[in-house]
């Protein structure tokens, strides 16, 4: 799944990460913040939803 089509907002993280959950079990997070050494960032609330329920489903 590529989601470079734009910006890459919290719920087109959610999205991308519970397309066909049920058949893929690896995702690739290479998106984020810029790494400047500085900054931290996690997965927003939808996303991180996503992967709550790609785990317990």
């Amino acid at each position: 799944v590529r989601m470079l089509d734009g910006d890459v907002t919290d719920a087109v993280e959610a999205r991308s990460l519970s397309l066909n959950s049920q058949h893929i079990d690896i995702y690739s997070a290479s998106w984020g913040p810029d790494d400047d050494g500085k900054t931290v960032d996690g997965p927003g609330e939808l996303a991180t939803r996503a992967f709550i329920e790609g785990v317990t489903k």
